[in-house]
């Protein structure tokens, strides 16, 4: 059952603690599919807002990023790289992530691997 509806940036605080809290993904595939369903699963509960993955703009929920937004990461073939409107997401080989934001680089999650190892660009 949905709970009541929250902020956007609640369902991001929301969504990054479920993120922290999951066991480590093994790959950068894992790790994009965790971040997809924990993402899915916070805005399925708390946005108000009805998965329409064709109408994403101005509908008020979060989605995760589509392959289209897919990019790679120069030199570094062990990453790859989702662009997003204000931030983006980086999946390492190792099931590391990071979300930063594209204005000012500042980190918003940096969570290792099943290695223990973190991304470092």
């Amino acid at each position: 059952m949905a709970g009541a509806p929250r902020t956007r940036y609640e369902r991001l605080l929301i969504f990054i603690g479920r993120l922290v809290a999951a066991a480590p993904a093994s790959d950068a595939l894992s790790a994009k599919q965790l971040l997809d369903s924990t993402l899915n699963a916070v805005e399925d509960e708390f946005s108000g807002v009805p998965f329409a993955p064709d109408i994403p703009e101005g509908s008020g929920r979060m989605y995760p990023a589509q392959d289209d937004n897919r990019r790679v990461v120069a030199g570094r073939p062990d990453l790859v790289r989702y662009r997003h409107r204000g931030h983006e997401t980086i999946f390492g080989s190792n099931g590391a992530m990071l979300i930063r934001q594209i204005a000012n680089g500042d980190i918003v999650l940096s969570k290792a691997g099943s290695d223990g190892k973190e991304i470092v660009l």
